[in-house]
């Protein structure tokens, strides 16, 4: 682990209460999808100290399995800043336009691209999704590390995804779809400019899928309005991740923990690196910064 700077604000006192925004992802979850038991009790133990927890994820809330209820987790920050709940209120979500939902869903059918979207309430594909994406999926899985790759399956993959023909929908946050090559990112964003569009793939971050959604937002911006909405500041807020889409919110909090699995770029602008996920990094960072009470 490297060394954490100097500076005593980076330790915690008792009575200082932190605003603690913890990536999924490679963070609080590992690349498979477990909840490391260390994390979990971390979580609690630093709520039980009076710190606030928000997950602060590209999931959307039907990402979110049921495990994560039972960290009593304050809210979350989903869909990458476009979804923000606290105390069981919605905060923001920034929707894409029924218009738009249903130009891109012309358009990417017409490329033969198989896609999903990724709304409050669920993810949803349009009837032969799961066969066609199947490739994409398992390359995903090789990546993220998951031990028997023929047994993958995308349902499995993608919590909550349900095959529909009701795909114009009024509450996506972005849609995401099968890259056949970099040539589709940029074809997508020559054809929908006003479109924020980035790319993912997991460890390593090789580009299996392209995504779409409402332009402007960011982690760093969503963790700007769930801060000034519950009163605290930025000097009081600790943000944990590991991938590049992080860096804003890292950079922007009162600290920023990359966790040993995050590339150089994201270390780079970290205040403190913790250990890898599969390794308790997570509860490790929670306990330099004195947050477990």
């Amino acid at each position: 682990m490297h060394a954490m700077h100097a500076d005593s604000s980076l330790v915690a006192v008792p009575e200082h209460r932190r605003v603690v925004l913890v990536d999924v992802d490679g963070t609080l979850v590992t690349y498979t999808g477990v909840l490391p038991d260390s994390a979990a009790d971390a979580v609690r133990r630093a709520r039980a100290a009076g710190h606030r927890v928000y997950p602060i994820t590209g999931r959307s809330k039907a990402e979110m399995p049921g495990r994560f209820d039972e960290l009593g987790l304050d809210g979350m920050i989903g869909a990458n800043g476009a979804y923000i709940e606290s105390d069981g209120e919605v905060v923001a979500h920034r929707r894409m336009g029924l218009m738009e939902v249903t130009t891109v869903i012309g358009w990417l059918t017409r490329r033969g691209l198989p896609f999903y979207l990724e709304a409050t309430s669920g993810l949803y594909a349009a009837p032969g999704f799961c066969e066609a994406a199947l490739p994409a999926v398992r390359a995903y899985a090789v990546g993220e590390g998951w031990a028997d790759i023929e047994a993958v399956s995308v349902a499995e993959a993608l919590h909550g995804l349900v095959e529909t023909n009701d795909l114009v929908r009024d509450d996506v946050s972005k849609i995401s779809y099968v890259l056949s090559s970099t040539a589709d990112l940029e074809a997508a964003r020559e054809a929908f400019p006003m479109l924020a569009h980035g790319s993912w793939g997991g460890r390593g971050h090789t580009a299996l899928f392209g995504d779409m959604g409402v332009e402007g937002i960011t982690k760093a911006r969503a963790v700007d309005l769930l801060l000034a909405h519950i009163g605290v500041d930025l000097a009081d807020a600790v943000a944990i991740g590991d991938a590049a889409i992080d860096i804003g919110m890292l950079d922007r909090c009162g600290v920023g923990v990359a966790m040993g699995n995050a590339s150089q770029e994201v270390k780079g602008v970290a205040d403190l690196v913790t250990d890898d996920v599969e390794a308790d990094g997570l509860a490790k960072a929670f306990a330099r910064l004195g947050l477990l009470g």
